[in-house]
């Protein structure tokens, strides 16, 4: 059960489907022909495939590739599709695979930084962008 890393994976697929019903849920706000096209070029061509690559390549930064988490990522967007959105199981595959590629690249970055672990030089220490651009108590860039 190590290798599949049931805890990580499920840990991902509840960010994704957090991400996704946060966007459904933001259709709703439209009229309809909005919330249509938001639907369908947002979600379904443009927003869903990246968050699925996005969140599984975070995810696998921390703990190294996670088989399932394609899988779900394609069985997640399985209820939407018979709700939302037309019926199409190439997309769903689509889905899979972003969510695989996603993995695999941040498995990439975690075999990095094994090895930089391995070679003896510290862990690096992340930091949000966000909280390093507003770091007022940061004083070494002031100097």
């Amino acid at each position: 059960m190590e290798k599949l890393k049931i805890k990580a994976t499920a840990e991902a697929a509840a960010i994704l489907l957090g991400f996704f019903v946060f966007g459904i849920l933001i259709s709703f706000l439209f009229d309809e022909a909005t919330a249509e096209l938001f639907r369908v070029v947002l979600l379904e061509w443009g927003a869903f495939p990246m968050l699925c690559a996005i969140t599984g390549g975070v995810v696998s930064m921390k703990n190294g590739f996670m088989p399932l988490y394609g899988i779900l990522s394609g069985v997640i967007f399985l209820p939407f599709m018979f709700f939302f959105f037309e019926v199409n199981w190439g997309l769903l595959i689509a889905y899979m695979l972003f969510g695989i590629a996603g993995s695999l690249f941040g498995h990439w970055l975690y075999l990095k930084e094994v090895k930089r672990i391995e070679e003896g030089k510290p862990e690096k220490k992340r930091k949000s962008i966000i909280f390093e651009m507003f770091d007022r108590y940061d004083t070494k860039k002031y100097k």
